[in-house]
């Protein structure tokens, strides 16, 4: 039985989602499709544009046959850790037997090769990669720089800084790490680049479809049918980090230093900046157009204030047995993954998270994060908090499965 997962946001699902699924299916004669997805706030550093359950409604509609949330926790998280919880999650389900990935490069044995040596640093690589550290490089370039300077010809004509790239080493780490049995699969990445606006190839990126959505634009062609009809029939408007302005600069103005210092990514200082601007902030923009430089990159500047807004602290303490895996949509194959996964798996699955009485930091958070979420909504009643404890797993009835 190949049981295939794959890491995703799906902020929308498109159409590059959708082929990723279909030549993963194809090529692995995959039995099932399970999708780690992210839940109201992204690895950007910004909400998701539409809820979890619509998304995971989108992506079973489409394709996938379970879909698994990645709690807030990682979701939020550097692109280490946010590779490293998903694939820990994956990894605990005792069904999955592959990883596929999209990417911009699909060079396979060498992308395994890189990871190898991050996964084991070397004296020689450390300091490199402190060298170039401290003349000012984000740590994405200057981690480049060090592996071009030590291993020429494994990084020759190879960009391991675009965006796919960066997230596939940081899986095959995970895999190093958990010593999974877990085997890698690459799909290349078709259409438009990860942060192309444009919207002229069916293969439009995320990023172009927001951004279609933001301003008016109609974006069909770009989705898969059955997307773009749950999208159209929603109830949520659309979510932008600009929704959540008030509520993150209130916390920012009344936060003390030593509040702002506990929080999670704030490293350098940065908590005494953004303590000063304080009094004087109007709005997200005039923030992160302050704090932005040559050290920080723009994620790493508004994953910092997502985690302000969430409060995240760097002492919050997640220990192995707070792990959950949490179900959000379903077809009949999917069921029949949650029977095998409740048989070898070595984590809970939440079907109904009424039904699960034990509180932890990991959950609490998701909690939080679904109630800030929906603070974004013109229409007061879908304000209401609460919404864990009131949504069900979507379940979708598709007839020409075939059986596992």
């Amino acid at each position: 039985m190949k049981i295939v997962g794959i890491v995703s946001e799906y902020n929308p699902f498109h159409n590059g989602h959708a082929y990723q699924i279909e030549h993963t299916k194809e090529i692995l004669n995959a039995d099932g499709i399970i999708a780690i997805m992210s839940g109201q706030f992204v690895q950007r550093g910004a909400p998701a544009i539409y809820d979890k359950w619509t998304r995971a409604e989108m992506a079973v509609a489409s394709g996938a046959n379970l879909v698994l949330e990645l709690p807030t926790y990682y979701a939020t998280s550097s692109a280490e850790a946010f590779a490293y919880g998903a694939v820990k999650l994956l990894n605990a389900t005792g069904v999955v037997t592959h990883l596929s990935f999209g990417s911009e490069i699909d060079d396979l044995e060498r992308l395994k090769a890189i990871a190898a040596l991050l996964s084991d640093e070397s004296e020689a690589l450390k300091a490199e990669l402190s060298a170039y550290m401290e003349q000012g490089n984000t740590f994405p370039r200057a981690r480049e720089l060090a592996l071009k300077s030590l291993y020429p010809e494994l990084l020759k004509n190879f960009d391991i800084n675009q965006s796919n790239a960066i997230l596939v080493l940081e899986y095959l780490k995970a895999l190093n790490r958990l010593k999974s049995n877990i085997e890698p699969f690459v799909v290349k990445r078709r259409g438009r680049g990860y942060h192309d606006t444009a919207l002229d190839d069916v293969f439009a990126s995320a990023t172009g479809i927001r951004e279609g959505i933001k301003t008016g634009i109609a974006i069909n062609r770009y989705m898969p049918v059955p997307a773009y009809r749950i999208l159209s029939e929603t109830k949520y408007q659309p979510v932008f980090i600009e929704h959540l302005e008030l509520p993150l600069l209130y916390k920012i103005k009344s936060d003390s230093l030593e509040d702002l210092a506990q929080i999670r990514e704030m490293t350098e200082g940065l908590e005494y900046k953004i303590h000063k601007l304080a009094p004087s902030l109007s709005s997200y923009n005039e923030l992160t157009e302050t704090l932005k430089s040559k050290r920080y990159t723009h994620t790493k500047i508004s994953r910092l204030l997502l985690n302000i807004l969430l409060d995240i602290k760097e002492t919050i303490q997640i220990n192995d047995e707070d792990h959950y895996l949490r179900v959000l949509a379903f077809d009949e194959i999917g069921q029949k993954i949650i029977r095998q996964i409740k048989k070898n798996g070595y984590y809970p699955i939440i079907t109904n998270i009424n039904a699960y009485k034990r509180e932890n930091a990991l959950l609490d958070l998701d909690l939080k994060a679904t109630d800030i979420y929906y603070l974004s909504q013109k229409d007061i009643p879908l304000r209401r908090g609460g919404q864990d404890y009131l949504k069900k797993p979507y379940i979708h009835r598709r007839q020409d499965e075939k059986n596992i």
